[in-house]
């Protein structure tokens, strides 16, 4: 899904873009503190919004070569996670978001932290993933 297509879907963009800072584990600066996906919209004239957080798994992280990477697991619990990667050579961050073992989206960035998340939450919510779900009245 490309960025026309999330606002026409009308997915809110959320991403949480402080760097995880464990002062006995700096290598893991490169890697965020969490990663929030969103989406609202309408269903039988009410608000609907849905979000669902992503934590690290810090046991999870490898270092191989120039490669560094993570698995992020969903706070909601579920089938749900999140690969994220960097490459020290090129400076460049990959993510990969996977829903009950099938991968949903990805997004590639350079070293513009903000712009990589940005990219990377525009996937929002899939079907089959957990997620906080509220519904309002629309006032």
């Amino acid at each position: 899904m490309d960025f026309k297509e999330s606002a026409e879907q009308e997915i809110l963009f959320g991403f949480v873009p402080h760097r995880l800072e464990m002062e006995e584990r700096l290598e893991l600066n490169i890697f965020p503190f969490n990663v929030l996906f969103a989406q609202h919209g309408t269903k039988d004239g009410k608000r609907v919004y849905g979000s669902a957080v992503y934590e690290p798994d810090i046991q999870s992280y490898r270092s191989e070569g120039e490669l560094r990477s993570m698995r992020y697991l969903n706070g909601y619990g579920g089938n749900s996670m999140l690969i994220i990667s960097y490459d020290t050579k090129k400076a460049e961050y990959h993510g990969e978001k996977f829903v009950n073992g099938k991968s949903v989206g990805m997004a590639y960035g350079g070293n513009n932290w903000n712009l990589f998340f940005a990219h990377f939450t525009a996937l929002g919510l899939a079907n089959g993933e957990r997620c906080k779900f509220e519904i309002k009245d629309n006032d």
